[in-house]
């Protein structure tokens, strides 16, 4: 299976996101930063958050007015913003020196710099959330990132957790904010409680599945100490069955494809790319 593939149905919402966020790093540039902004930006990356909010918003409804598209894009604009604040922040505690091939920002700029570009990041995050979208999705995205923090302090804490403190610490991480990316990606299109739950499971149960499927990729020995590979499969599947009796589309089909992706894609010899 070709990743390019879930992305048919959101392109056009993709490169929207790209030529955004390329604005975004214009308007945080200063004369004297501009080498910083335009180095973190170039970094690739595989933009699975946004793909989960607008694949969600369109198993939803894919037909926008110019308005609710905007926002939908906004939205994810804002996620992915979160998502790599986070990456920054991830690199300076871990002390990783590489990411998807090359140098972070921290190990070519400092911890200082790369600390404050993290902030910066997650300030302007903020922002298009109170200014753009409905406040009750700023209070949703405040709860995940106070879950992240948290998730992140706990890890600090406990280097080597027992299985519950484990499975706490991947949920804060990892599946709270997947869980968000769909829910909010179908609420902004007009999504019912029933349908927002569905996909709300359905992203919890994948960011866990991801975590545990990428922890074993790593060769984690926490992950090995306290889960299964198997346990990590139960979580992909889970994620499926909780989108079974959403409306058939493509944009569905494409969420199943990308839990697929996830699984085919594990194999201990190889560097997860999402």
């Amino acid at each position: 299976m070709r990743f390019n593939e879930i992305l048919v149905p959101i392109i056009k919402e993709i490169d929207q996101l790209e030529l955004e966020l390329e604005n975004i790093a214009t308007k945080l540039d200063d004369s004297s930063l501009n080498d910083i902004f335009a180095y973190f930006f170039s970094i690739p990356g595989k933009r699975l958050r946004p793909m989960l909010t607008f694949l969600s918003a369109g198993a939803i409804n894919n037909q926008l007015t110019p308005s609710i598209n905007h926002r939908l894009v906004q939205l994810a604009v804002g996620i992915e913003l979160i998502h790599n604040a986070s990456l920054i922040h991830d690199d300076i505690i871990d002390g990783d020196l590489e990411r998807r091939g090359q140098k972070t920002l921290n190990n070519t700029f400092g911890s200082k710099i790369a600390i404050l570009t993290g902030d910066a990041l997650y300030s302007r995050a903020f922002t298009i959330f109170s200014d753009t979208l409905p406040k009750e999705f700023s209070q949703t995205i405040g709860r995940v990132t106070e879950a992240m923090s948290i998730s992140e302090i706990l890890n600090a804490k406990n280097p080597f957790p027992d299985r519950e403190t484990y499975l706490k610490i991947i949920a804060g991480k990892t599946a709270v904010f997947m869980s968000a990316c769909c829910s909010l990606g179908a609420a902004i299109v007009g999504a019912g409680e029933e349908e927002s739950s569905m996909l709300s499971k359905y992203g919890k149960n994948l960011g866990m599945a991801y975590q545990i499927l990428d922890d074993y990729i790593d060769g984690d020995p926490v992950a090995m100490k306290n889960v299964t590979i198997e346990e990590g499969f139960q979580f992909a599947y889970a994620a499926k069955s909780s989108i079974e009796t959403l409306k058939d589309s493509i944009y569905k089909r494409n969420l199943i494809m990308l839990v697929d992706y996830v699984l085919d894609f594990y194999s201990p010899n190889v560097q997860n790319a999402l």
